[in-house]
Parts: structure tokens; sequence; C-alpha cells
């Protein structure tokens, strides 16, 4: 950077709104590459969870697209996308991960309007703030949802 300029910071779009009425082509749900023994995805964050109860089989899904595939972002069902924000069930948010799986959903679903929920931070994760930055490259077609 050139002397006495100053680096502008780029956020990513957000909105407070309800991940599952906001209307969108696409919704993600956060996860890990965290498999039970029977092979099924660990659907542990709130989102993971909501998505379960509404899906039938979704972790049995999920789980074989990661066993097969790996920790990455996955059309699981017509409109719902894998997010990986971790890469193990008790590790803690991981911003390479958290912006690999920005760069796969960007790929995968183009301008399509896509909704992305921000993770909850624990004292030692990254804030939200700092997911916001890493993820600040991608279009407006993609927003960082603030669930409720």
């Amino acid at each position: 950077m050139a002397p006495g300029r100053t680096r502008q910071m780029t956020i990513m779009q957000q909105k407070t709104c309800n991940l599952w009425i906001e209307k969108a082509d696409y919704r993600c749900v956060l996860t890990t590459g965290a498999l039970t023994s029977e092979g099924a995805a660990i659907m542990d964050s709130a989102t993971a969870k909501q998505a379960a109860e509404r899906f039938a089989d979704l972790d049995v899904d999920l789980g074989r697209l990661l066993a097969s595939r790996g920790n990455h972002v996955h059309l699981i069902r017509q409109g719902l996308v894998s997010f990986p924000v971790k890469q193990y069930q008790w590790s803690g948010l991981n911003l390479p991960i958290i912006k690999r799986s920005g760069k796969q959903l960007q790929t995968l679903v183009g301008d399509a309007k896509t909704l992305v929920p921000l993770p909850q931070c624990g004292p030692d994760d990254p804030s939200r703030e700092e997911i916001a930055e890493a993820l600040s490259f991608l279009p407006d077609n993609i927003l960082l949802v603030n669930h409720t």
C-alpha cells in the first residue's frame, strides 16, 4: 500500500432475519467435519439442529457427503447447503476454513440469493466482526444473517 493511503475495509452485507422464512435461493447450515460412529454428520450448531428437525435424514445425507468428499461446502438438498466453520466438533471456529467455505459457496451458488448464518462465537473464537471481514470478498447476493 502506498504511503499516506488508508485501507478501506469492506464488510459483507448483513441482515437480521429468520433463516427459514426469509426469501432466498439457498440457505446455509453451519457444519463441522465430524461424523458419528454410524457415519451421520454431527449436527451441533443451532442452524444444523434446526435443519435436522425440518428435513428427515439430513444428518445421514450430509454424513455421506462428508465421508466421500470431505469437509467442504455441499449441496445437501435443493436450496440447502453445508457451510463448514470448524474442522472438528470440539475445535473452535476456524477463519481459514470459513474463508475457504465462502469461496466454495460463491462457486456453487453464483448470483443466487444465499443466506449464511453468523455462528455463535465462544470466548476463544474469532469475533463476528472478524468472520464478516474474512468473508468480505463475497458478492452482495450472499448475505450474512443474524438468525432470529
